[in-house]
C-alpha cells in the first residue's frame, strides 16, 4: 500500500500544496476540503495535503520564508532545529575548518540543509524511511548532500566531523516513576554518540533540561535562548570545542550574547530591594546566573528561587526589570485591596517557588482599574510574598 509521504511527493499532491499555501489556526479547512474533493481531488491525498499546509504554517516561526519551500512531519517539525541555530551549528564547523559531516539521526534535515549551504559535504543518515524521504526533497536542492535510510550504529563514517540530535525514545511503557532520563532513553544510545565524539570532532543537540550531570566534562555547553525561548544545550567535543567551557548564549532581535562563566558559583541571599530581575532561562539553566549576579551586584531573593534584586537597575539583556512598588504578604485580601487602591485592571502574573497559579489566582483578585502592573510571587526567608511592579521592559 503507498504511504502517505509517498502520496505527498507525487506531482500532484505538491502542486496542490503550493496552490493551498500555508493554512492557520483560522482557515475554514472542512470548507477548503470539500471545495478541493468537489474539484476531483482524491479524497485521502487532499487530507494528506491540508494537514501539510497545516505544519508549513506552524514551520514559518522556525525557517520563516523558507518553510513554504520544505516537507515536513509532526515529530520532525517539533524537533526540527530553528533556522538560526542551525546556522549557528554550521558556522562552528566552518570556522573549524571542518569540510564534511555526517548528520546522525537528521530528521527532516534541518542541520544538515545548514551546514550544506554553508558548502559543508553532508551525509544525513536517518532511520525511518517516511523521515528520510523528506530529508530527500529537503535536501534536493544541495549537489554535495546526501540522504541514507538506516541507524545512526549502522552507519559507516566517511567524513571528518559528526553531528547528532538524538531523540527521546518512547517513554509511555515505563513506570511513572521514571523521572530522569538516562543515555538510553535517547536514540541513538547516547553512551555511543559520547564514545564517537573520542574518535572525530562532534557536536551533539540535547534538551536544554538535560542533566548536567551527564555532560562529559571535557566537552563544551552552550545553553541556547533564541527570542526568549530556551531552546537547546548544545555539546562540543574535539577541535570543535573550548575544553570544559561552559556558556550561555542568547539570540535575541537578530543579536547574539554570550556569557561565559563558572556554574559552581553561587549568589549571595538578601533582602528583596527597589528592583527584582528575571534572568533568561539560559543563565538559569546553565547554572551561570550565580556569577552573573556577583558580576552585576545582584542578590537572590531566596536560595534555589531564580529571581534577583537590587537597589540600582542594570541594564542588561540577560535580564528583565521590574521596580517594587509594594511587599505584601500573599494573601488574596490583602492583595485585592492593593491593586484595587492603585486602580490595577491589566496585571501580569509571574511565579517562583510557589504552588499558586495565575489562572487560580486571578479571577479572585477582581481586577478594575485604568492601570497596569506586574505581580511577582515568590518566598523571602521562607514566607511566601508578593511584590507589585511596575514592567520595566514594555
Amino acid at each position: 500500500m503507498e504511504s502517505q509521504i509517498s502520496k505527498l511527493l507525487t506531482k500532484e499532491a505538491l502542486s496542490l500544496l503550493r496552490e493551498v499555501g500555508p493554512l492557520d489556526g483560522s482557515a475554514d479547512v472542512l470548507k477548503l476540503i470539500t471545495t478541493l474533493r468537489k474539484a476531483g481531488h482524491d479524497p485521502e491525498l487532499v487530507t494528506i495535503v491540508v494537514n501539510q499546509a497545516r505544519l508549513r504554517h506552524r514551520a514559518i516561526a522556525k525557517f520563516g520564508e523558507f518553510s513554504n519551500e520544505l516537507l515536513f512531519t509532526e515529530a520532525g517539525l517539533e524537533q526540527a532545529t530553528r533556522l538560526p541555530i542551525a546556522a549557528l551549528h554550521a558556522q562552528r564547523f566552518r570556522d573549524s575548518q571542518i569540510k564534511s559531516v555526517t548528520d546522525l539521526g537528521c530528521g527532516i534535515a534541518a542541520d544538515a540543509m545548514a551546514f550544506a549551504a554553508l558548502g559543508i559535504q553532508v551525509t544525513a543518515v536517518e532511520q525511518d524511511p517516511d523521515t528520510a524521504a523528506l530529508a530527500s526533497f529537503n535536501l534536493a536542492n544541495f549537489p554535495d548532500a546526501r540522504v541514507l535510510n538506516m541507524s545512526a550504529e549502522d552507519s559507516e563514517i566517511k567524513s571528518e566531523a559528526l553531528f547528532f540530535d538524538p531523540a527521546r525514545r518512547d517513554l509511555s511503557r515505563k513506570s511513572k516513576t521514571h523521572t530522569r532520563l538516562n543515555p538510553e532513553d535517547f536514540s541513538p544510545n547516547l553512551n555511543w554518540v559520547f564514545e564517537m565524539a573520542k574518535e572525530y570532532p562532534t557536536g551533539v543537540k540535547l534538551s536544554p533540561a538535560f542533566d548536567h550531570d551527564l555532560i562529559p566534562e571535557a566537552s563544551e555547553a552552550i545553553w541556547v535562548s533564541h527570542n526568549g525561548d530556551l531552546v537547546e544545550v548544545l555539546l562540543w567535543f574535539g577541535t570543535l570545542a573550548t575544553k570544559g567551557q561552559r556558556s550561555a548564549l542568547l539570540l535575541k532581535d537578530g543579536q547574539r550574547f554570550e556569557f561565559v562563566a563558572d556554574p559552581s558559583i553561587s549568589a549571595l541571599v538578601d533582602r528583596p530591594k527597589k528592583y527584582i530581575f528575571e534572568p533568561d532561562n539560559a543563565l538559569i539553566r546553565s547554572h551561570l546566573m550565580g556569577e552573573f549576579a556577583n558580576q552585576n551586584g545582584l542578590t537572590l531573593l531566596a536560595p534555589s528561587i531564580a529571581y534577583l534584586s537590587a537597589e540600582e537597575r542594570i541594564e542588561s539583556p540577560w535580564v528583565k526589570a521590574y521596580e517594587v512598588v509594594d511587599q505584601l504578604p500573599l494573601d488574596i485580601k490583602i492583595l485585592r485591596k492593593a491593586l484595587a487602591a492603585r486602580e490595577i485592571g491589566e496585571l501580569e502574573i509571574k511565579k517562583r517557588g510557589i504552588d499558586l497559579t495565575p489562572e487560580e489566582l486571578r479571577p479572585q483578585l477582581k481586577l478594575k482599574g485604568k492601570n497596569a502592573a506586574t505581580l511577582i510571587l515568590t518566598k523571602v526567608d521562607g514566607v511566601r510574598a508578593a511584590f507589585i511592579c511596575y514592567n520595566l521592559n514594555r
